[in-house]
């Protein structure tokens, strides 16, 4: 590991400077767009045949043959979409790739328009022959769970009009978050600040997520503001591009004859609203180590007053170190090795056949994911910049990425998506894993707090954070649905208010601050952040069973990625050991939030 700080440059570099190593093989996709175009015109001849199925479906061959083809179709749709998409990331200007990624996501719309005939066709039967025609299907083990949700959902699906004019509004159903999306990543310019040297640095996502780790107070303040000054340029086009997502919402939550939006966005994986607002109402109700850890901050850091980009900084710098990236692999892959050899090899495997796209360039979409393909194999997008923050990124993503692998192999197509709500556990224990391994061999009492301070700002960032993004996405919605209206100034009252409750009195609130929602890309994913802060107490729940060495958590645990989607979340996790309708991980995760809050305490007296 190399401590201090790497001197910041002003360029950004560009596809052609970064190695092939280092660089998406995405022609293990598709070899080019020529074959892209060749995938998108079968696909859109199958979609045709579609229609031929109508008014068959109470026959038990036919009804499986139009399931299988919308399913072969689908895995088709969604490879055309990826590629196009993955190659917009990695520059955003390319019209090209942009033009690739409408089309496909026309036809996804219009093959939704195609089949929309299927579900009110079959909910003309009655419960006991849905079910009768799913035992006669040659393959009973592919559709079942679809038949069951079919029954459970059935108030909730339309008639064949009505569920054809809604397939027809996925198009611009995703303008707001397309809108938002290419204001964020290809419209917006950040200006340049002074780094900690005094040089003229311009401030990208991913610089700022840097600056906001550095030591000294006046860099933070600095970046802070100049990077969210944009946002509040920006502030009325973003206002509205999220009122209307959140109309969008409200609109199908209507349409669909739900209570709320959050019962409809619940659904799907038969979550229970309670366990959305147990979540909200248990943490709210302990955030006193929260407080106790923002008066902590302003202690160790000697500030009169501190402000939110003062809460996201190393309290010990002269420990703070570099890893690059080629270090970063190998302690994520020590870190998994309690998951055992065959997790290790496909780690490995993945690391060494071009699944990471490694390196911030021109025009690359910022931040981090993971995306599975089910024909070909996940592809990982990081903007690694050496710091430790990153280094966890990188096995967060890499839980996601062997999550999709181990689910893909055992799992039908029709099975192997896994919810979000189980997708976050993959990753989150990966990350808690890698902390274990850094702390066991931690040898002095420096390294020791610094890592327990990664441990705690890891928390903060996976939990606290979420449910506070949870609670304000909760209350945007229910202004709307109680008849108000959003607007700029409503939403920052808002996001005041909850960061003042959250981090407690010792917060002192910049002009900033309450702009923080703008530029959050997950409040376009409807009631998406809650399930970080579920998915991250199940984690630290399965990952005190491998610390105890509970017998057979490994086998369990595996089981738990293989599964996909074959079952509920809340039952997949049931059978790892993990309880998420009682308060219990919850309880436990911010326990052992406020114990090392206490432990950095004492170490630090």
């Amino acid at each position: 590991m190399t401590t201090g700080t790497k001197e910041q440059t002003n360029e950004i570099p560009q596809r052609d400077d970064i190695a092939t190593k280092d660089k998406w093989n995405l022609t293990d996709i598709y070899k080019d767009s020529s074959e892209w175009e060749k995938v998108f015109t079968e696909a859109k001849e199958q979609a045709a045949l579609l229609v031929t199925f109508a008014g068959k479906l109470s026959e038990a061959n036919s009804l499986f043959e139009c399931l299988q083809l919308r399913s072969e179709i689908s895995k088709k749709v969604s490879s055309l979409y990826q590629y196009a998409k993955l190659n917009l990331d990695l520059d955003s200007r390319k019209s090209e790739y942009q033009e690739m990624t409408d089309r496909a996501t026309m036809l996804s719309a219009e093959i939704g328009a195609a089949s929309s005939f299927v579900e009110p066709e079959l909910l003309k039967l009655s419960d006991e022959a849905l079910l009768k025609l799913s035992y006669q299907f040659k393959e009973t083990d592919i559709y079942d769970l679809y038949i069951k949700e079919l029954v459970r959902s059935r108030e909730h699906i339309r008639s064949e009009e009505i569920e054809e004019l809604l397939s027809l509004t996925a198009t611009f159903a995703q303008g707001p978050e397309q809108t938002f999306g290419m204001l964020d990543g290809a419209d917006i310019k950040y200006p340049t600040i002074k780094d900690e040297k005094g040089n003229e640095v311009q401030l990208t996502k991913q610089r700022f997520a840097k600056f906001m780790d550095s030591s000294d107070p006046r860099v933070r303040r600095d970046a802070s503001n100049e990077f969210l000054s944009v946002y509040k340029d920006h502030v009325n086009t973003i206002s509205s591009t999220l009122s209307t997502e959140v109309n969008k919402n409200i609109f199908y939550t209507k349409a669909r004859k739900y209570e709320n939006a959050l019962h409809r966005a619940l659904d799907g994986d038969n979550i229970p609203t309670t366990v959305y607002h147990a979540l909200l109402d248990t943490t709210e109700a302990k955030l006193d180590g929260m407080h106790q850890w923002t008066a902590l901050r302003k202690r160790i850091l000697k500030l009169d007053e501190i402000a939110p980009y003062d809460m996201m900084c190393p309290l010990f710098p002269d420990y703070d170190y570099e890893v690059p990236y080629e270090q970063a692999v190998a302690k994520v892959i020590d870190g998994c090795k309690p998951l055992g050899d065959d997790y290790n090899k496909r780690l490995v495997h993945a690391f060494d056949s071009r699944w990471v796209d490694v390196y911030e360039t021109e025009g690359k979409r910022g931040g981090a994911y993971s995306w599975g393909n089910y024909s070909a194999h996940p592809y990982v997008l990081m903007n690694y910049n050496d710091t430790v923050d990153n280094m966890f990124t990188l096995a967060h993503e890499l839980g996601h990425c062997l999550h999709s692998v181990y689910s893909n192999e055992k799992q039908p197509y029709q099975k192997a998506q896994y919810s979000i709500f189980v997708a976050e556990v993959a990753s989150t224990l990966n990350e808690g894993l890698l902390m274990q391994h850094l702390l066991n061999d931690a040898s002095t009492k420096e390294e020791k707090l610094y890592l327990l301070n990664r441990q705690i700002d890891g928390t903060m960032g996976t939990f606290f954070h979420q449910v506070m993004y949870a609670r304000f996405e909760l209350m945007i919605h229910q202004v709307v649905e109680n008849g108000g209206a959003l607007s700029p100034d409503a939403m920052n009252k808002i996001w005041s208010d909850l960061t003042q409750k959250y981090y407690g009195p010792s917060l002192t609130l910049d002009a900033m601050s309450p702009l923080k929602w703008s530029r959050i890309p997950h409040f376009y994913m409807t009631f998406y952040v809650y399930q970080y802060a579920t998915s991250y107490a199940a984690s630290q729940a399965i990952l005190k069973k491998f610390i105890d060495g509970d017998k057979g958590i490994i086998e369990k645990y595996l089981e738990l990625i293989k599964s996909g989607g074959s079952d509920y979340p809340i039952q997949l996790l049931k059978e790892c050991g993990v309880d998420m309708t009682t308060s219990e991980p919850v309880d436990a995760t911010i326990e052992l939030f406020k114990a090392n809050v206490e432990e950095v305490e004492r170490l630090t007296q």
